[in-house]
């Protein structure tokens, strides 16, 4: 056979005894994983489907009123104003990606060190390998089928299908999120169902999927009010409590904080993408690390999410289509399976196994006009360097109160 199946290349065999606990690395989790709605592809009619979406209308002349004719022409046939009627058809379509382990043979297995719980690691690895998959499906998918692609930089330069050849100057802020907001509601997007219900008072929340850093911003920016508010309303002293990345409300916008954030280099009107993970060699096999690159990127991109911009389109597991006929149903969600295929060649006896998970939806679009990218700088060197304070404790300058019983940020 051309290629190894040695265990011991990829999990750590007992030589030289190991000791300890068996530790094991992490992938980040993220809110866009259960941000997106599902819903069920239907079988029978094909794999691209068409939605129609009916668009809204006014008469000509709303304001004009005429009028009433009670003699001669014109009576009892009032000057009508026609309303019309539209809508918008877009298309979509299954797609996948299948996902494998690396294979494992069984004779190999032998003299690895607690190789079950070796074998444990590796499946939650891939379990979150899936989760991951997911969340970055997520963030194409609605870069790609939004309608509102913002810079942060003067004028605030929008385009609809792609970010404008504009190179960020600003920070995300509360007045760029004001005005989105205000967009939002001149649209209808409270009514048809792209807000996350209403705050005390009736006003519509939207959510916001941004970066710690940037929701720490917007919550300090000079002259906003808006930590005062944040900290002083009887209502979210339970959050005063939670760490940081948590769900917050500020100003009409609920925060999610994603802890891996698309980031971004600009060159020759540009965006390219950053990805937070390489993979490098490790004692045996390889592994992930930050990229330091990713670390310092200049630009992130942050989220005004609404439900209603689009939902994935999941097929059914399908087990049998009746005749006799017999498949093993697959959840189509990255679900990973043990398979053992038995070849005459390559594995004769059954003793290769390997994992195998199969993603698979199609992007069905909803209203792409609710939904609101933001391009926009971020301070990575910017970390506030500051000497001691000889003289004692700065806590005095805390906003928040004696009798507050969280400490000074």
């Amino acid at each position: 056979m051309a290629e190894s199946y040695t265990i011991n290349d990829r999990f750590a065999r007992d030589t030289n005894r190991i000791t300890g606990k068996l530790l094991k690395r992490s992938i980040c989790s993220s809110v866009w994983n259960r941000l997106v709605l599902k819903e069920t592809f239907p079988r029978g009619m094909g794999d691209t489907l068409r939605v129609i979406t009916v668009g809204r209308n006014l008469p000509d002349d709303t304001d004009t009123w005429n009028p009433v004719v009670t003699s001669g022409a014109g009576s009892c046939v009032p000057t009508e104003y026609e309303v019309g009627h539209g809508f918008d058809e877009a298309t979509f379509t299954m797609k996948e990606k299948a996902l494998t382990s690396i294979p494992i043979c069984v004779d190999t297995t032998y003299g690895a060190d607690r190789v079950m719980q070796q074998a444990a690691a590796m499946l939650r690895n891939l379990e979150q390998v899936s989760t991951y998959v997911w969340k970055r499906k997520a963030i194409t998918d609605y870069i790609e089928v939004s309608k509102n692609h913002f810079v942060a930089a003067a004028g605030f330069p929008k385009n609809e299908t792609t970010w404008p050849s504009v190179e960020p100057t600003s920070v995300l802020t509360q007045k760029m999120l004001n005005r989105i907001y205000t967009d939002l509601i001149a649209e209808g997007a409270d009514q048809d169902g792209g807000s996350l219900g209403r705050a005390e008072g009736g006003r519509p929340q939207f959510i916001l999927v941004t970066s710690a850093e940037a929701s720490d911003n917007i919550m300090r920016e000079t002259g906003s009010n808006n930590i005062n508010a944040f900290l002083y309303n009887e209502k979210r002293v339970p959050e005063l409590l939670q760490p940081l990345g948590v769900e917050r409300i500020i100003r009409g916008f609920y925060h999610y904080i994603d802890n891996l954030p698309p980031r971004y280099t600009y060159s020759g009107g540009t965006f390219t993408e950053v990805t937070p993970y390489e993979s490098v060699a490790a004692s045996s096999g390889t592994k992930l690390k930050i990229r330091q690159a990713y670390r310092e990127a200049p630009y992130e991109a942050s989220f005004v999410y609404l439900p209603t911009v689009f939902s994935w389109a999941v097929p059914q597991p399908t087990s049998t289509i009746g005749s006799k006929t017999k498949w093993n149903p697959q959840t189509y969600m990255g679900e990973w399976q043990w398979l053992n295929i038995q070849d005459r060649d390559d594995n004769p006896l059954g003793l290769i196994g390997f994992y195998y998970g199969l993603l698979r939806c199609a992007v069905k679009p909803g209203i792409p006009e609710f939904g609101y990218c933001i391009m926009h700088k971020r301070c990575a060197a910017d970390l506030d360097i500051t000497g001691c304070d000889e003289t004692g404790s700065d806590a005095t300058s805390s906003l928040l109160g004696s009798d507050d019983s969280y400490f000074v940020v």
